[in-house]
Formats: C-alpha cells, structure tokens, sequence
C-alpha cells in the first residue's frame, strides 16, 4: 500500500511454564508448597512477540507482546490469556535488580477477571545460580485487573530443560524474508540478552553503559496566551552509569517562568519511569504520571521522593507530556581514556606485549557522545492538582534542543569522577556541552579481587576534557584556548539528587550562566557529591559540621557553632532540673591505644580536647571530666593506668577531673553477649555523654570513630579476653550505647592515621585538618566513613547501629572533599583476625604482646625469657610502623617501598 510504513525485523518464539500455586498465600515458596500438596498445578503456554528487535533493546522499551493460554483447574481449564506483556532484563524499580516480568489478566469460568503477574529476578547472588535464575517466576494471583485488582494467592513456576530443545525451535525471525536481515536480527537480540547476562552474573573489571538523554530550552504558551521562559531536561541511564555501580536512573526535570520572573519547579527521578518513553532516533517524547513541584526551595532527592507524607516543600502532580522532534545527529564524538605513559613499568617484562595487545583492543574506553540538533514538531505539557489543569503548548519556532545517545566504556578501579555541561541558547541555535573527567575514589578494600583491576586501572588516565561546540549545521571540538567561559548567574534553580547509589550522590540540575557577549545560557549540569545523606528506618534529621582549617581550634570552633552544640547543652542542662555547674558531663576521649607522643595521628589531640573544656567551663558549667577506660596494653606494659597516661599526653585535668572507668564499678544488667555486666558509676549517671573520637583506620572494623570510641569505655582492661575472645566487639558496643547514649559526637580528623595499621601506628600520618561534629554518633561516624573514600555499611558497627538506632537524615555543612592521599584496610585483614588471632587467644595474646611497642616510659613487664627474646628478634620489624624515640633499622626509603607494598598505594 502506498505510504505504509516499512515493519522492521521482529523476533517471536514459544514458551511453556508450569508450578503450583495456592489461594490465601502471601509468600511465594509456601504457595507452590501448598500447591504441591492441595494438587493445584498452574501452567501457561505463551507466545512472546517482539515487533521490533531494534526498538526493543533501546533503553525506554524491552517490552513485548504476550499471547496465549494459562490452565489453573480452580477457575477454569485451559483460558485464553488478554493484553498478555512480556519484558525482558528491565530492572526493578525498588531493588534495581535485573527482571524477567510476565503479565496478563483472563476471565475465569465464573465470569469473574483475574490477573496473573509473575518475575524472575536476574541477580548474581552467591553461588552459581544463573540457570535457577532464568527459570524460577515468582507468580502471584489477583482478583480483577488494572489498580483494583487484589492479589488472592502465589506460588512459583518453573521452565523445564526438557523444554528448551521446543523453545529455542520456536524462534522466528518476523518481518523480514531477507537471511542477512535474519542473521543481523537474531544476532542483535542475542547480543543484547548476553549483555545483560554477562553483566550480572561475570562481571568483569570492565564496564559498558548508555544512556538518552534530552534537554530543551525556549517558550511555551500558557490557556492564557501568555508565553513563558522554560528549560526540560529528561534522561534514561542504563545501569552502572557513570560509575560501574550497578545503579540506575531515569528522571525529568522542568522548569517555567512565571510573570514575577520566579520559576515554577517540577522534578522526578526514579530507578525507573512507568510510561516514560524517549527515543531519540524516532523523535518521541512521551510521559503521563506523577510529578513533584517544588514550592519550597531548589533541591529535590529520591529519598525525598520516598517519604510518607510528602516533605513539605513537596506537592504532587499529575503530568502529561508529550514532545515530537527532529533530532539531526552530528559526528560521535569520542572523549578517550589515554594510557599512561609510565604504564610499562607496572606490567612484568614478559607479558608486557600481551597487555599492549589487551589495551590496544579496549581503545575505545572512555564517553562517546552522539550529540543532535534538537528542533520540535509540536508538544505539550499538562500539569494538574484535582480539579486544576494548567496546559502548556510548545513555541516550535522558539523551542531549541539538543539530545544525546552515548555509551561510557571504562574500569571499575579508580571510580570515575565525571561532570558534564550542557548549556543551550534558543536564539543563536548555540549548543555548548562540556565534559570533565578524573579520579573520583581510589580507595578500595577487596585486596584479593583488586590485585588485577588496579594493576588496570593504573595504566589508563581518567583525566580527560571535552568542549563541543555547535552552532547551526557545524560542530567542532575546541581547544583549550578556544574553550568558552562561563559566569553562573543562577546555580539554584532546581537541583535533582539521586541519592540511591552505593558510590556517590549523582546531580542533575539546571543552572543559568552568561558567556563573553552576555547572552544567557540555561544549561543541565551533573556532578556528583561524595555523600549519601538520606535517612535509613529513621524520621530524625541532624547536622553534621566538617570543617577543614589549619588552625584546628578554629576548626572546633566552627563546629560548636554549626552544630548548635551549646544549645544542645544547655537543653540538656534545663532536663537535668540540677544546676548548671553541677550537671555532670564526661568527654570519652581515645588516647589509651597511644604508643608514643611522637605519633600523635594515634590518640585524641589532648588540646583540643581542653579546648572544648575551657568554651563549656566558660559557659557556665563546672562539673566536667575526661573519662577513659584501660585496654589491653595495660596487661602487656607499666604505667598504663589511666590517669598516667592522660599526664602523659598532656590532660593535666584544670578545671576538670579524669576518670578511670575500670574503676568505682557496679553490676549492671545487659541483655545479648554482654549480659550482667559492669559499668562505671559516674558514666552510668553522667547527665552528658560526649565521644570524642580519633580519625583512624582499623584492621577489624576499616575505620575508628565515635561508635567505635565507645568500644573503649567498656570497663574491663583485657579487652582482647572479654570482648575480642569470650564476646564479640561489636554487640558489646552497641549494648553499651543503648544504655548509656552518646549526646555528641566529635572527630578529631586534624592529623590521622590511615593506612593498613591506622589502628596501631602510622609512620607517615594523614595531615587531615579537619574537624567533624555532630549530635548524633551514627551521622557523625558515617560522614567520617565517607571522607574516608569508604561505603560506611562496610564496618559491623555501623550496620548494628543503624538496625538499634537508624540512621537520621543529615544536613552535611562545610568542606564536602574527601581526604586526599587516604588508604584504607584491606579486607583480608578482618577474617584472619577474628577467625585467627581472636578465635585462638592464648596465640593473638602472645601475637599482640610480641609486636607491640611503646615509649620507654611504658617498660613490658612479662618476666618470661622467651617473650622478651621474641621481642628482640621483632624489634625491626616494628620499625616498619611504628615511630620510636631512637631511631630505626630501616632506612626511610625503603620503609616507603614497604608501605606501598602493603597500601596498594603510593603516599
């Protein structure tokens, strides 16, 4: 027929599912159990048809038609199966994880409709379980169709190997009697499926992703007739976009000018976007579903998004948008990931050549961006709340755009850090996109499985630039001297966090900037911010204050003031009904692990500490003390009580008293390991509990901070027998706390100890310069994690505080950064400590006893000959990490080569 649009090549083949499923079940496995038993099998014989192979494996789609029949003996026999769906490898939009879905509904013999959904869900768990996987749905059963549909049982189908040989002779390539056609089809469609499994159950040290991406700038025309300024963007990102996380997102963001010059705000973002499609080859725009306006403010975050009731600078909308355009494409335009030049000499000599050969076919690692010129056929936008609608057309003539479709190729170590620029001038067609990229993150702990990835990963620079400029039918990528300079005018005019990824907080947002001739330019900027902020099972919101400075009471200082500390304070005074100079406040310092006043990355700075004393004896209050208790240097070494060790580092208790809390105990009823247990009595009755905690690394838990302090103010001096040994470190912690909470929590990040033995010493400290403070432990001890380049859930501690108390939502202000040159603890550390030294203690003892060191004022006070034999002969050895008052074996330069070797990385 005459103008009929050509079909493009499809796909169709069969497939048979059978199981059991029962009526009045909520879980799965019971259901099919229940079958099992009840003799309530449930099958269905269906044909999947996919129309367009080419369409399907675009990002917005992997969707097909389902036909056929579906046999359940309660309502019926065999039935024939409506408006049956298919998709494939789509991710789930709460968990993120790959899917398999199959949906319809049928009308049983009693008249009455039913519908059938069933997912498999395509995800690497431990073990080989691909082909469970790809053969198990999980079905559920409801009454009705459509959003009143109720659910009436469950149960599990499986796909049986005996029907592969039938499945696989099913598969016919549709229209099309072209056999290169076919070929290409078939061989589209397998690529696509072996991607994604590929992905999920091998991933390698590389990763591959894609994304569309639209972003329109112009006039719209209100019912009113009056035209207004707005700005769209709207993208689908693949998973493991930017980074290799695994993540996802798809989002939308609007912006319109109202007639006071203000902006109306709306925003959504989601792992996924029921009804949103964007195709950028074909020109189609379409979304209908809830939007968010923003009436208060400029930042939106998924978290946001997910809470019950709506935050209140939050409404919710209806929308339907629907945008036709003619996308011109220009030139891909590649921005590489370059080898390095030193890169031969991380490679041995003999296989030097084989990995030329790998890099020379992995050449095409970096951003490849396809850019196109945007222009709009037409489109539309309905925004409504109940009974208000508000309709806006498109000005074609005045709308501009630009839109992309781009893959990112790249390792996994180091994390990429990415920003990206696209600013659009309707009135000049100017399009102007920027992309930066750098090392994000190059902390890692997974030592066994990074051997081969950083070895990698070092040898390809991820510092790569592009500035692209387009204007009418011309692109050109400029140099550095042609790039163009922009001055931002407005950086707060809506601001998307999707705050859901492991890594980072990925931005979206739109800003407004003029360049050299003044024009103004809306653009869509992304960057990412270090920190995950949202809350885990709490309601609570609380500040966390970093700040960076040289001067480290300034540093303090600054913190009191952000945090509202003395406000706190004096709430907690005015609770008390006691006076103000009696009420009894104890600040848990760290400084019973310290070795030596040389190293002072090891203990809490005792200046700072006095420094917070004098601003609360200033303020009024009288009653203030230091509280520590011993550790199990004590049973090792003299002098290490705590009173004599505070002296030592320089707490000469003015104006305050230090406490031991291994002494003045009383029984106290715990519950789990920790049992009937003692306490000290002033900490029991303390009216104000502050963590002061030191900025560490720790071979058993990754990191020290304020929760970890706490661990320290357990009473009993041979920590390793009572806690490591016969308990465990981290339910006695948390038990404590439960009983005893922390009020505030401070950091003491000015000079730290990283690295692979942080915990004991550090030879060469991290000059840190930063102070943290916050009201609550966990906030507090998580915004530390994350400087630390370190995903907080890593430590058992944090896991078991967010399940006793949860993890609030936290306003981060000051420096944002992460600590530059930090290493971390590998993870081989952690399994042989506690499966080795602390299973066995009588070893770990006479372990610790032998290789730890001390200042001359702490003499080892074993009488054993063969102990203080082994200590002379593991004398060098300490060398390596600790700071000794005479000097040691090593010479400086290789005790650096031996750093490296056990960091992984050079300082």
């Amino acid at each position: 027929m005459a103008g009929e649009q050509k079909k493009e090549a499809g796909i169709r083949f069969s497939e048979t599912m059978s199981g059991y499923l029962s009526q009045g079940v909520e879980d799965f496995e019971a259901g099919e159990k229940r079958g099992q038993e009840q003799g309530t099998p449930l099958s269905f014989d269906v044909t999947i048809e996919i129309e367009s192979v080419s369409d399907f494996v675009k990002l917005s789609r992997q969707e097909a038609r389902l036909t056929g029949t579906v046999s359940y003996d309660p309502l019926g026999g065999r039935l024939p199966i409506q408006e049956g769906q298919f998709t494939l490898f789509r991710p789930d939009v709460l968990t993120g994880k790959r899917q398999m879905t199959y949906s319809f509904w049928f009308a049983g013999e009693d008249g009455a409709e039913y519908s059938l959904y069933g997912y498999k869900v395509v995800y690497d768990d431990p073990g080989m379980d691909l082909w469970e996987d790809m053969t198990k749905l999980f079905t559920r059963l409801y009454r009705g169709k459509g959003k009143d549909r109720t659910p009436i049982g469950s149960g599990i189908l499986h796909f049986k190997i005996l029907d592969l040989p039938s499945m696989l002779l099913s598969f016919e390539v549709t229209n099309t009697d072209s056999p290169v056609t076919k070929i290409q089809t078939i061989t589209a469609f397998a690529k696509f499926c072996y991607g994604a499994v590929g992905e999920t159950y091998f991933p390698g040290f590389l990763y591959n992703t894609r994304y569309e991406n639209l972003v329109l700038s112009g006039k719209v025309l209100s019912k009113e007739n009056q035209l207004h300024d707005f700005f769209f963007f709207s993208g689908i990102h693949d998973k493991d976009f930017p980074w290799g996380d695994g993540e996802i997102f798809w989002d939308i963001a609007l912006i319109i000018q109202k007639s006071d010059g203000t902006w109306e705000k709306y925003a959504l973002t989601d792992r996924m976007i029921d009804n949103l499609e964007l195709d950028v080859e074909k020109g189609v725009y379409r979304y209908e579903g809830p939007i968010y306006q923003l009436v208060e403010g400029y930042r939106v975050s998924k978290a946001d998004l997910e809470k019950t009731p709506l935050p209140r600078h939050l409404s919710k909308k209806n929308a339907k948008i629907e945008i036709p355009f003619n996308a011109t494409p220009y030139p891909t335009v590649d921005v590489p990931f370059p080898v390095t030049s030193s890169f031969e000499t991380l490679v041995p000599r003999e296989s030097l050549e084989k990995v030329k050969e790998i890099l020379r076919r992995l050449g095409s690692l970096g951003l490849h961006l396809t850019p196109h010129k945007v222009a709009v056929s037409g489109g539309k936008i309905t925004l409504q709340e109940g009974a208000t609608e508000e309709t806006y057309t498109l000005k074609t003539e005045e709308t501009f755009g630009e839109a992309e479709v781009s893959t990112f190729k790249n390792f996994r170590w180091p994390t990429l850090y990415y920003n990206y620029f696209c600013a659009l001038d309707p009135g000049s067609d100017h399009i102007y996109v920027k992309v930066r990229s750098d090392v994000f993150r190059k902390n890692r702990t997974d030592y066994l499985k990074d051997v081969t990835e950083q070895l990698f990963g070092k040898m390809v620079s991820r510092i790569a630039s592009m500035d692209l400029d387009i204007q009418a039918d011309q692109s050109k990528v400029l140099s550095g001297d042609e790039a163009i300079s922009f001055r931002m005018v407005d950086e707060n005019l809506l601001e998307i966090n999707n705050d859901h990824f492991p890594t980072a907080t990925f931005q979206r947002r739109i800003v407004a900037m003029t360049d050299g001739q003044g024009r103004i330019f809306h653009a869509l900027e992304e960057d990412m911010d270090p920190h995950i902020l949202r809350s885990i099972h709490s309601d609570r919101v609380v500040t966390v204050s970093a700040v960076r400075d040289r001067d480290k009471f300034k540093a303090l200082n600054n913190v009191l003031e952000a945090t509202d500390f003395f406000r706190k304070l004096d709430t907690a005074w005015e609770h008390s009904g006691k006076k103000k100079e009696n009420l009894l406040i104890i600040i848990k310092p760290n400084f019973m692990f310290m070795y030596s006043t040389k190293d002072r990355s090891t203990y809490t700075d005792p200046e700072l500490v006095e420094h917070l004393i004098d601003r609360m004896h200033a303020a009024g209050y009288g009653n203030l003390a230091v509280g520590e208790a011993r550790s199990t240097y004590g049973t090792f070494f003299t002098n290490r009580e705590v009173k004599t060790v505070a002296e030592y580092i320089g707490l000469k208790g003015k104006d305050y008293r230090v406490i031991d809390l291994s002494e003045d105990l009383e029984e106290f009823q715990y519950s789990g390991k920790l049992g009937k247990h003692f306490v000290n009595r002033e900490w029991k009755n303390a009216d104000f509990r502050i963590s002061f905690a030191k900025n560490k690394t720790h071979v058993y838990a990754y990191y020290t901070l304020t929760i970890k302090n706490i661990y320290g103010a357990l009473p009993m001096e041979n920590k390793f027998l009572e806690y490591h040994h016969e308990r465990d470190i981290f339910t006695t912690t948390i038990e404590f706390i439960k009983h005893f909470p922390i009020h505030f929590a401070f950091i003491d990040a000015h000079v730290s100890a990283d690295g692979p033995f942080g915990i004991f010493a550090d030879k060469a400290p991290n000059k840190t310069e930063t102070v943290i403070g916050s009201e609550d432990i966990i906030a507090a001890d998580w915004v530390g994690a994350e400087k630390m380049g370190l995903d907080p859930m890593i430590s058992e501690y944090m896991k078991q505080a967010i399940e006793a108390f949860g993890k609030p939502e936290i306003q981060l202000v000051g420096d944002r950064g992460l600590y530059p040159g930090w290493v971390n603890v590998w993870d081989v550390f952690p399994p042989f400590l506690f499966g080795g030294l602390d299973k066995h203690y009588y070893f770990g003892n006479l372990f610790y006893s032998i290789f730890s060191y001390m200042d001359p004022k702490f003499q080892y006070k074993d009488p054993s000959l063969a102990k203080r034999f082994l200590r002379v002969l593991t004398d060098p050895i300490k060398d390596l990490f600790f700071q000794k008052t005479k000097g040691g074996t090593f010479d400086p330069k290789l005790n650096e080569e031996l750093y490296r070797l056990f960091s992984g990385e050079p300082r």
